[in-house]
């Protein structure tokens, strides 16, 4: 078994006959793969790669828009024992570069539109799509090598295939690091946990740089022979969103809470076809228990699931089954089937039901470190579970409540203020579409709440209205002391989670 690997995800469905390599893998803007075709481009960029001097562990660094080519470099790499490494084309030129030398990067692959962050040095090998720079390789030249000319088994289950770089919401990213084996039981439990078949049609929205692009239910619909329709990166649109479940006959998609609101917020939404439709997974940030109430009363043929996970992997460690929607509201429900979760004290002992504490994971689908990281990888790593920073309870059967970042906590006057809890009272206001709780310092308290609330264009409530609205449901130490009203969004990660430290700038400012 050391030698399966994610080669055998396209593999797989080849050797089983040509009605299974026949059918389509994936959809992107008109044009698809078969995975027999899926396969044997991906055989061709990698021989392609081999023969200008690709070494087994080679780190590669994409910077790409959503695209097919994305998926063909990913499973090239993948066969030449490589390493992904994804690059968030949301960075700046200098962020690009930290990334890239931090990972020791030999290889680096970005398209025409992002060429102005690519950084071109001639410290490494340059692939370029629809544009060229000096001594660079097209990435046709790549496709036009002989796919018999690939390597086969060069890959082992436990070699270095993906450096997922943290997104970065408090300073500088850490590349965890993931192997064929660690990437494939991400995969496989989602498979058991979420009944994907090979009628399966999953719709990718967010981006393929950010971990659930790819590793959220779209891998594991590939290994079972599904359809993957791949939306572009940018100009999100509910409309156009819409219109893509219709054609495609969608059966599954993930939306992060702001996406999800904004798909159910569309007026015409009831004038499109969205029957086939039996699973939305939402995560990155709590759900808000209405966006999830909204989603039953407009979508009740289709289970709204929220989950939780990292770029550490699980990306999805725990899950609110579909029979449980309703009855668990709020709670991000128990660990998948490939994890075991508990919620610990600063001792790492055991909290009983109904008291915060830090949510711990042990998996086979867990990071094996952070690259070049070594007292961070044993801080995350130790007692050989994954400390995740993040916060929670557990009610008597089990389910979590997640209530943030242990960062983020708030302690005012001596007792603990968990920002989830208090944002997430704030988004049930029927003006309110997200909002953001950071601490301020207080000469008497210690700390307080700052409120960065967005609201609906034209709204009118006041900061005094949502003031009174938390009093309703919270304890007066947990209410912010200052609540700043804005219709921009609020500043993210392309993950979808909330920048803290750009909410203080912006409340500072």
């Amino acid at each position: 078994m050391d030698r399966y690997t994610l080669a055998e995800v396209l593999r797989k469905h080849r050797t089983a006959g040509s009605v299974n390599a026949e059918r389509i893998a994936v959809t992107f803007e008109g044009a698809s793969l078969t995975y027999d075709e899926l396969d044997a481009r991906s055989d061709r960029v990698a021989a392609g790669l081999r023969a200008r001097g690709f070494a087994h562990g080679d780190r590669v660094g994409v910077l790409l828009y959503n695209r097919l080519e994305w998926l063909e470099l990913f499973f090239a790499v993948a066969k030449l024992g490589g390493v992904v490494v994804p690059i968030n084309y949301l960075l700046k030129r200098k962020e690009v570069e930290f990334i890239l030398d931090d990972c020791q990067a030999r290889w680096l692959v970005f398209e025409k539109a992002l060429a102005d962050v690519a950084p071109v040095d001639g410290s490494r090998r340059i692939v370029t799509i629809d544009t060229s720079v000096d001594g660079g390789i097209d990435y046709q030249e790549l496709l036009s090598a002989d796919a018999d000319d690939a390597p086969r088994d060069a890959a082992k289950a436990d070699d270095l295939v993906l450096l997922q770089y943290t997104s970065g919401t408090t300073g500088t990213p850490k590349g965890a690091m993931h192997t064929h084996s660690t990437v494939l039981w991400n995969s496989f439990h989602q498979i058991v946990d979420y009944e994907i078949t090979a009628k399966d049609v999953y719709l990718i929205v967010p981006a393929l740089c950010w971990a659930a692009g790819l590793h959220d239910i779209a891998l594991a619909t590939l290994w079972r022979g599904g359809r993957v329709v791949l939306s572009p990166s940018t100009g999100f649109e509910p409309t156009r969103l819409l219109a893509t479940v219709q054609r495609e006959r969608v059966t599954a998609t993930l939306m992060v809470p702001t996406v999800l609101k904004r798909v159910l917020a569309e007026p015409t939404l009831g004038d499109y076809d969205t029957s086939s439709l039996r699973l939305i997974v939402s995560g990155g940030e709590p759900v808000p228990v209405t966006a999830i109430e909204d989603a039953q009363r407009k979508l009740p043929n289709c289970a709204v699931l929220q989950v939780y996970g990292m770029s550490e992997f699980p990306t999805m460690m725990s899950y609110l089954p579909a029979e449980d929607a309703v009855r668990k509201l709020g709670s991000a429900g128990r660990a998948c089937s490939a994890a075991e979760l508990r919620i610990v004290d600063d001792k790492g002992n055991d909290v009983p039901p109904g008291v915060v504490g830090e949510i711990i994971c042990r998996s086979p689908a867990n990071m094996i470190g952070y690259y070049n990281r070594p007292e961070a990888t044993k801080a995350a790593l130790a007692g050989g579970w994954l400390h995740t920073g993040d916060l929670a309870t557990y009610d008597e059967e089990g389910y979590i409540f997640i209530s943030g970042r242990a960062k983020d906590m708030i302690i005012s006057g001596g007792l603990n203020v968990y920002p989830a809890e208090v944002e997430r009272v704030l988004a049930q206001h029927d003006d309110v579409i997200e909002a953001a709780v950071v601490g301020k310092p207080d000469d008497k308290w210690g700390e307080v709440g700052d409120a960065l609330v967005v609201v609906r264009p034209g709204a009118t409530v006041t900061e005094d209205e949502l003031l009174e609205h938390m009093r309703a449901e919270l304890a007066n130490y947990k209410i912010p002391k200052r609540i700043t009203l804005t219709t921009e969004p609020l500043p993210r990660t392309t993950s979808g989670k909330v920048q803290k430290f750009r909410v203080k700038e912006l409340l500072q400012s």
